[in-house]
């Protein structure tokens, strides 16, 4: 069903999304092994990756393990590893990854599902290697891996280990914060672990206008429910094609609210979700939300604030001249982060009416 709010399983409910997996496949036929899967928030990341490691594995038997990188550093920020190690554990207990090569690896005991790593000492290169050792093609997979950089070991040389070594494993990363995740990575730093390695990028845009009607129309359809489609103009205009927020505005009109009323939790739940975001960056300085409030405002009714505004508003409001260098840093944090876009030399612009929003307000 389009409007079921978990993420989506099977290719068949995804919408819009048909061209992005066939690339993803035929890369995979190419046995192509490192991919790299972006978009904004709230796009759908985690429902195309799931869809299609599922689709991959029911049709092709392609085994694969989705690793969480917000919840591995989130258990241990500074040591993500143990927590991938027992991960991919679990799931090769539950998928049957590689039959009794699991049980010849030192310190695990397996009871049902569950995994007990026995050794303090225990290394996921050994995790990895059983992968490859019992598996013609696997696929591991790591949702929002910006946040592997909090690891206190540089994570990459472990990836560079398993694209050089283990040719059975493919590597998929995906990331919202997309320039946070490209520094990570460093693909295009000489000294990079990851340095000159191929990889297969799948960018998962905003749905277009009449995508996003058609989005709707056949969620309501799902429903039984005819209506009119000039009345989801509004909600096409103020949501922007994100697929996330246009299933939760479906679901909240499914539960009985107005068209009025749908539009309003959406946003008031959307705008908490990007100032939630926002605060990782409110922790390192005050003065990413005066720079992004500055373009917020700049480009009220024109789209976009240029360079020379936004310096001047900001000197304005701190009540000091700033250094160019240090608001281009700024702004090239924001750009990271994805809160701020460029279109064109000293252009810059809220990507969307929802973050635009926020912080027109802040």
């Amino acid at each position: 069903m389009l409007f079921d709010v978990q993420p989506k399983t099977s290719i068949d409910e995804l919408f819009g999304r048909r061209a992005e997996y066939l690339s993803f496949l035929d890369a995979i036929e190419k046995r192509r092994n490192f991919f790299i899967i972006t978009g904004p928030r709230r796009i759908g990341k985690t429902s195309f990756l799931y869809a299609a490691l599922n689709e991959l594995e029911k049709e092709y038997g392609i085994p694969y393990a989705v690793i969480d990188a917000r919840a591995a550093t989130s258990l241990n920020s500074k040591y993500p590893q143990r927590v991938i190690a027992e991960r991919l554990y679990k799931a090769i207990a539950r998928k049957g990854f590689v039959g009794g090569v699991i049980s010849r690896i030192k310190g695990i005991r397996i009871s049902g599902i569950e995994v007990e790593l026995q050794e303090k000492g225990f290394d996921i290169i050994d995790v990895l290697s059983a992968i490859n050792e019992g598996n013609e093609l696997a696929v591991i997979a790591f949702d929002e891996a910006q946040y592997l950089r909090f690891s206190n070991e540089d994570l990459t040389k472990l990836f560079a280990w398993v694209l050089d070594s283990l040719h059975n494993i493919v590597l998929v990363f995906t990331g919202s914060q997309v320039g946070v995740l490209e520094n990570f990575l460093r693909l295009d730093e000489g000294d990079s672990p990851l340095f000159g390695r191929y990889e297969v990028r799948i960018s998962l845009p905003r749905f277009n206008p009449s995508e996003s009607l058609e989005f709707l129309r056949r969620g309501f359809e799902e429903y039984g429910i005819d209506v009119n489609e000039r009345e989801l103009l509004p909600v096409v205009n103020t949501l922007d094609g994100v697929p996330g927020w246009l299933v939760h505005y479906g679901a909240h009109r499914i539960d009985g609210l107005t068209n009025e009323e749908a539009i309003e939790k959406v946003l008031e739940k959307a705008m908490k979700y990007v100032q939630t975001e926002f605060e990782e960056l409110d922790k390192l300085s005050p003065r990413y939300r005066v720079v992004v409030r500055a373009i917020a405002r700049l480009s009220e009714g024109k789209g976009y604030a240029r360079w020379e505004r936004i310096k001047g508003l900001v000197e304005e409001e701190l009540g000091e001249k700033m250094d160019e260098k240090a608001i281009r840093g700024y702004l090239s944090k924001l750009m990271d982060y994805g809160f701020v876009e460029t279109i064109g030399y000293g252009k810059y612009r809220i990507p969307d009416p929802v973050m635009y929003r926020v912080f027109r307000r802040m």
